[in-house]
């Protein structure tokens, strides 16, 4: 019988792990009516012989992931809590909006999502991480006022562009913004989140935003990531990784 667990790390010892996430840290972008997080060498070495920070923050801070619940009052039932530990392990495909040059109110249709999904080779499936490469992470520190400018204007997507998303069943869709498929220019929504509102959460897809290095990757990894198990919880923070292959194709 193959021993699992040594195939399995036989398996990982041949793939490049590439982290998805930002570091928590004061000042950092934030959707802009949330809380700041505040992060606070509250307990020192030098009084306290130890060392320990406190940390407040909302749960959608940093490189998280929304549940059906966080914009939904009729989806209470599903929150983060609910979702099986296993679900965020699964393969992910890249779409890379980068060479369309997208800026802030700017959106991407579904006939581009097609084409570029198309010019890949592997298609977009069921059960997959849609990860949306907006180039916006070069942004991510753009001026002195730096969380404000990132989380206040972003590219996101049409409404036929998130009912082509939805209607190939992934278990996600990740961005590089603060809020995936919506759009803002200089804090105002450009059109209504059809994503969060009408087809990824309502669906039980689920939104990953505020994903760090997308740049990094090929068109297929394995993606990772684990929310903390927060009662009744709209969303939580992740430490969101890659796995790539070296059959995986270049970035």
């Amino acid at each position: 019988m193959t021993d699992h667990v040594t195939a399995l790390n036989q398996t990982l010892s041949g793939a490049t792990c590439i982290d998805l996430s930002p570091v928590i840290q004061n000042g950092m972008p934030r959707w802009v009516t949330h809380p700041p997080l505040v992060l606070n060498a509250t307990i020192n070495h030098d009084h306290d012989n130890y060392y320990c920070q406190t940390i407040s923050m909302a749960e959608h801070t940093g490189a998280h992931i929304d549940a059906p619940a966080h914009v939904h009052p009729g989806m209470m039932d599903h929150t983060i809590d609910t979702i099986p530990v296993q679900t965020f392990l699964a393969p992910a495909k890249l779409l890379d909006l980068r060479p369309l040059g997208l800026g802030p109110g700017d959106l991407a249709d579904a006939s581009t999502l097609a084409k570029i999904d198309a010019s890949n080779g592997q298609p977009l499936a069921a059960g997959e991480v849609a990860l949306l490469n907006f180039g916006w992470w070069e942004r991510y520190w753009f001026t002195d006022h730096r969380w404000r400018w990132y989380s206040e204007n972003t590219p996101g997507l049409t409404e036929d562009a998130c009912q082509w998303l939805a209607d190939r069943s992934p278990i996600a869709v990740g961005a590089d913004t603060v809020a995936a498929d919506i759009a803002l220019r200089d804090g105002k929504k450009v059109q209504k989140s059809y994503g969060h509102d009408n087809y990824f959460l309502p669906r039980g897809i689920y939104i990953i935003e505020c994903l760090a290095n997308l740049n990094r990757l090929p068109v297929r990894s394995f993606f990772m990531a684990l929310p903390l198990k927060i009662d009744k919880g709209s969303g939580s923070p992740v430490r969101a990784i890659a796995l790539t292959f070296p059959d995986a194709g270049p970035c």
